[in-house]
This record gives C-alpha cells, structure tokens and sequence, in this order.
C-alpha cells in the first residue's frame, strides 16, 4: 500500500527586474539588457532545475498544491525558460487536480506569445504590480510601466484566457491625498477581470532609495495612512471583493490559495536565491550569494540558516501567522499541548485582549474584531511578549 502523498507550496524565485524600484528592498538584480538577461537567465535556470532535482529526492512523498513565481520580475525573464522550469517541476513532482499556479508580473513586460506560452505550461494565475493608476505616482515611485501598459497587459492576459488575475496597490505614497488613493481604488475595481486585490501601504525600509529620501518626512500622515486604509475597506468590500487577510481582498473563490498556505502554516518549499522554506516544522533559508547559488551541488551547500521550530515558536506563529486571517485561528488548537506558564498566558492575553475590545470569540475561532485589524501589529506583539 503507497504512503499518501503530503501537500506542498512551492515558491520559485526569479530575482531579475529591469530597473529597481526606489522603494524596493528584495533581492533582486536590474538588468535591463535583454542580450544580457538571456545568458545570466540560463545560468540561474540551470542551478534552479539543479536544487529542484535534489529537492524531489529530499521529499518523495510530496504532492504540489500551489506554484508561486516572485521576484524580481519573473515577467522579464524569457517565458521559455519559465515554461522548462514547470515543465521540470511536473516531470519531478505530481501536481493535485486543480493546482494553482501564479506568476507575477510587470505591466508592460508581457506581450501575446508570452502570455501563450504562460498559460502552454500551465500557469493560470497572474498577478500584476500596477501600484498606482496615476502616472505621476508611478513616476515617483520608479516603476518602469505607465496607466496604459496596465491596461494593454490586461487586455492582452483577456485574450490569452486568463481568468483569475490580482493587482497590487500602494497606498500612503510621498504627496499622495486620501482623494488620490480612492481615486486609484475605484479605477482598479472599474476592470471586471480583476479578482483579486492586495492592497499595501508604503513601508520606508533602510538600504532603499525611498528611505534616504523620506527618512526625515514627506510622507501622508499617520491620520491620513489610517484613513486610506479604511477607504479601501470601504470601496472594496462595496464592488463585492471580500477581505479575507489584513491586506488582501478577493471576489468569492479567487481567494490565493498560495498565500494562504503561508499564513497558515502549510509545507512550501521555496526555490531559487534567497527562497524560503518551511517543511515538517522546520524553517530554512537559501543563500543570498548569487555566485555560491550558482555553484550549487547539494542543498546543505546553499542553505544560510536552519531552525527547527518548538512548541512555543510553532504556537507563537500560528498566532502572528493567523490572526492576519479574517476567518482568525482555531483557539482549541491553539492551545492543543500548552501547558502550565504557556497556557495560562496565552488565555491571559485571549482574554485580555477580548475584553479591550480586539479580539472576538466566535464558533470556537479566535479572530481580530474590526478595530483589532486596525492594531494587529500590537495584538500581535502582544502574544509576543511570552517569548522575549
């Protein structure tokens, strides 16, 4: 009798975009030459398809659930090349029935054979990074594409046949009104074809262009961040999106399943520079060295650090990972094998943090009222606190 087979994500990381962002703190690598792109692309899928082999021998049992391919741009790399990875992705692991596969991808770097060749090896979730519909704001935060090339690259992703595709917004942009953002909500709810909606608000990370340039002010107010992020409630859940996430919205069953699976803690496996993984409570990293990722010859060799999760660190996770989720976390399993000093703080905090108003207990789950979404962050660190 065949052991049955587990489920797994897996994530693919692509780390080439043509320009970097002034705000963009991933790893990533502009390359805009595309003569350029198209030797380092064959370089980097080759140590891909490497570290995918010796992962399958890792993990026999494994069934694919979800495929995400991040980045970077995946979209600027050739769609050849994105096609041999799934293609070995398919030859190496099996994939469940309906399998959802998403790629993202830039505004403007997609054209009709692309788009073909995307939906050929199977990808059939797109996800574009429109941020904003006004050009100016687009202009200030250095993205490549303008409005139009959003609207061609939907178009063209319509024709192809795809049905299920995300736009990322950006909200509390340098110089940007209440007015602006609404304004970007109700143009991105106008095209039917979206169906999902990650709506984000600008963070000033150290090490970007944006933080050297805004570290002092400049930025919407916090009065006015918290007003964006209310509007877009407001407008979103009013065209039918529902928020299933802190910052993410979805029509009824285009919620991405891939992204759920992080924030509740299902096995992925993250492939590529920089990817992270956490199979069978064991969290783990690849290397950020380009030149040592495309040395591979065995995993131990690109893995920058390894941590085997505790009870405390599992049930720590569950609480920072799910109460993201509006549907929140099943407190019985929450508390499943706490015992003495963990469990009485964690039923000190559920109940304190209910009575201030936070939290709710419904049917069992534990789950963030509407002001608690506001002050996640707190909630969460709150929890936190066990372990400090």
């Amino acid at each position: 009798m065949q052991p049955e087979m587990k489920r797994m994500s897996v994530y693919i990381h692509i780390p080439y975009c043509v320009r970097k962002c002034a705000y963009c703190d991933f790893l990533s690598f502009p390359d805009a030459s595309p003569d350029s792109l198209t030797q380092t692309g064959k370089e980097y899928k080759k140590a891909l398809l490497k570290e995918l082999e010796l992962t399958a021998r890792k993990y026999p049992d494994r069934i694919v659930d979800t495929v995400f391919f991040g980045g970077g741009t995946p979209s600027h790399m050739s769609a050849f090349d994105i096609a041999d990875i799934m293609d070995a992705l398919r030859a190496l692991f099996p994939f469940s029935d309906d399998t959802e596969v998403s790629l993202e991808a830039n505004p403007g770097t997609v054209d009709e054979e692309k788009l073909r060749v995307y939906k050929d090896a199977g990808i059939n979730r797109l996800s574009f990074g429109l941020q904003s519909s006004h050009d100016k704001e687009l202009k200030i935060l250095g993205r490549i594409h303008v409005f139009d090339d959003f609207v061609r690259s939907l178009e063209l992703a319509e024709m192809a046949g795809f049905k299920n595709i995300n736009a990322d917004l950006m909200s509390a942009l340098p110089g940007q009104t209440v007015k602006d953002w609404e304004d970007v909500l109700r143009t991105a709810v106008s095209f039917k074809i979206l169906k999902h909606i990650s709506a984000y608000s600008l963070i000033i990370e150290e090490g970007t262009a944006f933080y050297e340039r805004y570290k002092d002010g400049g930025l919407p107010s916090e009065e006015a961040d918290r007003e964006m992020y209310h509007v877009t409630r407001e407008v979103l859940e009013s065209y039918g999106y529902e928020r299933y996430e802190i910052s993410n919205y979805a029509k009824p069953g285009y919620e991405c399943r891939h992204n759920l699976v992080y924030w509740n803690r299902g096995d992925y496996i993250g492939l590529g520079l920089g990817a992270s993984s956490c199979m069978d409570e064991v969290r783990f990293t690849n290397t950020s060295d380009i030149r040592k990722y495309m040395e591979l010859t065995d995993l131990a060799g690109i893995r920058e650090s390894v941590e085997e999760l505790d009870d405390d660190g599992i049930r720590f996770e569950k609480v920072m990972l799910g109460l993201r989720l509006t549907e929140g976390i099943d407190e019985s399993e929450l508390l499943s094998g706490a015992e003495g000093l963990t469990e009485k703080f964690y039923r000190e905090q559920i109940e304190k943090n209910i009575s201030l108003g936070l939290l709710v207990r419904e049917n069992g789950r534990i789950k963030l009222t509407d002001e608690g979404l506001d002050l996640a962050d707190h909630v969460i660190m709150d929890f936190c606190n066990r372990f400090t």
